[in-house]
């Protein structure tokens, strides 16, 4: 069970992040507004009319953040290297995941069809960093990449350029966005059937 502090003005928090560990704010205010605050708990149950499930996840429930978040794109070919740098290089394993077409480039568009996708990417990232208490994000772009390819008609080799350039600034948005977060950069290269990763300057 996860006992979480809720202000009278709709603010929401676990007093047990590190994020909070050090707040300068009394007990019973609010971190953000300073007004008193009241315990409510949440507990997940099973409905009682669900019906009897299909498969069982061997991996267990652990209800520990990682507050850390990876940002990259959705191509699935992608997924299981993705997941073993994180979790074995990284060693962010449970890392919250934002994967869309194109990854980076949802913060930076330097394609003009992405211009939209830029104000959706804010408000889940603003949403997640406050929720989950984010305090790293991981930004991976991958080449080939048929997000870039389709937007700019070029080759795999001629969209590293836009797609370095997208993750660079992509990151210094985070920062600028979020100033104590840490955020980092890297590009994911298919060579045949090896999957290299390799830091962007950021």
């Amino acid at each position: 069970m996860s006992t979480f502090l809720r202000c009278e003005n709709g603010h929401r928090w676990n007093p047990a992040s590190r994020r909070f560990a050090h707040a300068t704010t009394a007990p019973d205010r609010c971190p953000y507004c300073s007004v008193t605050v009241s315990i409510t708990a949440e507990e997940a149950s099973a409905p009682a009319n669900l019906p009897e499930p299909i498969f069982i996840a061997s991996d267990l429930w652990n209800p520990e953040r990682i507050h850390a978040m990876a940002i990259y794109c959705s191509d699935g070919r992608f997924g299981e290297a993705f997941d073993e740098f994180c979790h074995q290089k990284l060693k962010i394993p449970r890392y919250d995941r934002f994967a869309v077409p194109g990854g980076p480039a949802w913060i930076n568009p330097s394609v003009t069809a992405a211009q939209d996708l830029y104000r959706s990417a804010r408000a889940q990232l603003d949403f997640l960093v406050k929720v989950h208490d984010l305090e790293r994000i991981v930004l991976i772009t991958h080449s080939p990449c048929a997000f870039y390819a389709e937007h700019l008609q070029k080759s795999p080799h001629e969209c590293l350029e836009a797609q370095f350039s997208d993750t660079h600034t992509a990151a210094q948005r985070l920062r600028l966005w979020f100033p104590k977060i840490q955020v980092e950069g890297y590009l994911a290269h298919r060579d045949e059937r090896a999957i290299s990763f390799h830091p962007i300057p950021t």
